[in-house]
């Protein structure tokens, strides 16, 4: 347990390095928010995934992979001059529910570029280049503030011990990617990590920038170096410069018991 936190107290600091915050404490990552607005304008909205299992990757690709799919309002992260940090992250849930609708079980994916936190800084920051989900009401929400949304109900997540993990992601076709590799699962009676905010970023013609910010309450880490991501789609090979990523910087299964999303159009 104690490898485990250090882990997650590791990727905290390496990315608050990275980002210029060095003078926030870990003991702060978990109320680091862009301020709540009480009533937004329409299109704002929340939603909450419930017992989920989850994977995420940190790698590095070249930077010239990604500049352009990055708008110049963002300052693309780059830790080594010439690299971008990208995550790649999946998960499946008990629900999923999304604004006053109903909660149903749901899988997602997406894919993004660190990016300089335009707003108060979170665990991470990202640049979202897509969604997937197998929750058509997620999908329909954000594709309609001009998020790059797919409602992908051919979406696959399977995780356990013994056989690792197997995401399919086949949609965006030209972005499809999988992940494959052994992992060892969360110890669920482990005490949970703090609290964690993940901003992820898009900017629209209609909307201007649309801020989706998670905050992550619950969390378990489990291991999963070896875990690849294998590209299959002709724009993700472009990003990531060949067939396969590895995560040097993060790449753990995770359970988390809440996700708290609230959706924010024109954010700044």
């Amino acid at each position: 347990m104690n490898n485990v936190r250090s882990r997650f107290r590791f990727f905290s600091v390496c990315w608050m390095m990275m980002v210029g915050v060095c003078s926030v404490g870990p003991a702060d990552f978990g109320v680091l928010a862009a301020s709540p607005r009480p009533a937004g304008p329409p299109g704002d909205f929340e939603a909450e995934y419930t017992a989920c299992d989850e994977f995420a990757g940190v790698g590095l690709v070249p930077l010239a992979n990604v500049i352009d799919l990055v708008p110049e309002d963002y300052l693309v992260i780059e830790p080594v001059p010439g690299l971008a940090v990208i995550v790649a992250q999946a998960g499946s849930c008990a629900e999923i529910r999304v604004a006053d609708g109903r909660g149903r079980p749901g899988i997602f994916a997406q894919f993004g570029v660190a990016v300089v936190p335009p707003l108060a800084p979170g665990n991470g920051d990202f640049y979202q280049i897509f969604l997937a989900t197998d929750h058509p009401r997620l999908a329909a929400r954000l594709r309609r503030l001009g998020v790059n949304a797919r409602f992908t109900p051919q979406l696959s997540f399977q995780i356990d011990d013994q056989s690792g993990i197997a995401v399919e992601v086949p949609k965006p076709t030209g972005l499809a990617f999988e992940l494959s590799g052994p992992i060892t699962l969360p110890d669920p009676t482990a005490p949970p990590n703090p609290p964690s905010v993940f901003n992820y970023f898009t900017q629209t013609r209609r909307y201007g920038n649309v801020l989706q910010q998670n905050v992550v309450e619950g969390i378990r880490f489990g291991e999963g170096s070896a875990v690849i991501l294998t590209a299959i789609g002709s724009e993700m090979m472009a990003i990531v410069g060949g067939d396969f990523l590895m995560f040097p910087f993060f790449s753990s299964p995770e359970a988390f018991d809440r996700n708290s999303l609230s959706v924010t159009v024109d954010a700044f």
